[in-house]
């Protein structure tokens, strides 16, 4: 079969892929980009356009029933599942053409469709195509669902983020096991579509890498919509009872659904890549990296999930424009994790950046907070759930800051900013944010940090001044 030589190769068409082999052919690099069904990855097919395509319809039906808390009528919505999920792969096509192959095809990328394997440190074979050759080759193949040994489960079936957007009905009853973001954000997808779910959790709270009260407050808002959740609760099994799908768990009790998600995790797609032929070393299934992404062999080097770090689609970007630089030029970056904000989209969201507060008060930090029960637009909205809490140290430089809330992914992003280029929340308490804002609760509680120097040794020698000057 042919030799084809580029001066980088990337393996992998979701969004690391998509950045470094476009990247590269901007900069007039000789670039390929081999991927082995469809460009766009998890995020565009099966995760980020698709789930927030339903969680949008699922906020207004749920916005419907509950027209009251506005002084409106409410009313429960028709049966439209199907209308539902049409709508959500009307909105995953309309997206679609960002990552058309032919667009980058124009941009000058090489793009070849197979499954790739390593036959040499330089050198991947691809199925259908040939043997492709270059000195710098970026590993970017994502990861996939893990999938419980539960006894039963195989035999019972199941679905996961990457087959339940297929699904043409909405089934009566759905189990969960799994109560991180994806499961909790199909729970309510579904709940608010009209099923009946329970989440099966077999830790002792949902959301482990958040605080636990911004965790705790989740699980009451998400209990008061009527999602059963149920924590340090393992799933032991799983039966077929006629049409029912049983999940047995290790304290005996059995649950009764029409269809089982499982969301329990994500591990990295390197099982058919042939690392060892590459001498390209792994921590389990993930792609070993150092700080500047290059893997054990010098030439190669990984972004994205397979390297089994954070699992964004915006670190995946990151990550790629980090290995890019590192292959092809001399000045060498290292990755930087510590300002990555995360959103988990339930409603109301869960936004988090740096630090958690249990950490940053490790340091000395203090945590301020403000919940948006007091906050005027959150009120006149009806979304005043939630709260925008953040943590400084004395002088006021942010370490971390939690939001759950409604539109916490956006609001979080001034505290980003201010993270990112050293503001701190003295900074932010002296900027003028507009009135009725939801953005409001992030100045209010630098404001509260304010107070707080207002009550020590600067506030009581303010307060002098100004009695003298009376």
């Amino acid at each position: 079969m042919s030799l084809i030589e580029h001066d980088l190769i990337a393996i992998g068409g979701g969004t690391a892929g998509l950045v470094s082999s476009a990247g590269a052919a901007y900069l007039g690099v000789r670039s390929a980009l081999v991927e082995r069904a469809a460009l766009g990855g998890d995020c565009l097919w099966t995760g980020c356009i698709p789930s927030k395509a339903l969680l949008a319809s699922a906020r207004l039906a749920h916005a419907m029933r509950n027209a009251e808390s506005l002084g409106l009528v409410g009313a429960p919505p028709a049966d439209v599942f199907c209308n539902v999920m049409e709508r959500m792969r009307a909105a995953r096509e309309r997206v679609a053409h960002h990552d058309d192959p032919e667009r980058f095809r124009q941009m000058g990328v090489d793009v070849q469709f197979g499954t790739a394997r390593f036959i040499g440190p330089d050198r991947i074979e691809v199925e259908g195509v040939g043997t492709l050759k270059s000195k710098r080759i970026i590993i970017a193949t994502g990861a996939r669902p893990t999938v419980p040994p539960v006894p039963g489960l195989a035999q019972a079936g199941y679905q996961t983020h990457e087959t339940v957007f297929d699904l043409k009905t909405l089934p009566a009853r759905v189990g969960v096991l799994g109560g991180g973001p994806v499961g909790l954000e199909l729970a309510q997808v579904f709940s608010r579509l009209g099923s009946e779910v329970v989440v099966i959790e077999m830790l002792d709270r949902i959301l482990i890498k958040e605080d636990p009260d911004v965790g705790d407050a989740l699980l009451a808002i998400l209990r008061q919509e009527g999602i059963r959740i149920e924590l340090a609760t393992p799933a032991a099994s799983v039966e077929v009872d006629g049409s029912e799908k049983v999940i047995v768990t290790k304290d005996g009790r059995r649950f009764a659904v029409d269809e089982i998600i499982v969301a329990t995790g994500r591990q990295p797609n390197t099982g058919e890549l042939n690392l060892e032929a590459a001498g390209i070393e792994t921590d389990g299934a993930a792609v070993r990296v150092d700080a500047g992404l290059r893997t054990t062999n010098r030439g190669v080097w990984a972004a994205g999930d397979v390297t089994g770090g954070l699992q964004f689609t915006h670190v995946a970007d990151y990550m790629a424009k980090t290995a890019l630089r590192n292959a092809l030029l001399p000045l060498r970056t290292k990755a930087d994790y510590t300002r990555v904000p995360w959103v988990t989209y339930t409603d109301p969201e869960v936004a988090h950046v740096g630090m958690s507060a249990q950490e940053a008060e490790a340091r000395g930090a203090e945590t301020y907070t403000y919940g948006f029960d007091d906050l005027d637009r959150a009120i006149t909205d009806a979304h005043t759930q939630g709260f925008v809490k953040i943590s400084a140290d004395r002088k006021g430089r942010i370490l971390g800051a939690t939001i759950l809330g409604h539109g916490a992914g956006d609001l979080l992003q001034p505290i980003v900013l201010a993270m990112t280029h050293g503001l701190s929340l003295p900074k932010i308490a002296n900027t003028i944010f507009p009135y009725p804002t939801m953005v409001e609760g992030v100045k209010r509680t630098a404001d509260a940090y304010q107070r707080t120097r207002l009550e020590g040794t600067a506030g009581r020698i303010l307060k002098k001044v100004i009695t003298w000057l009376k």
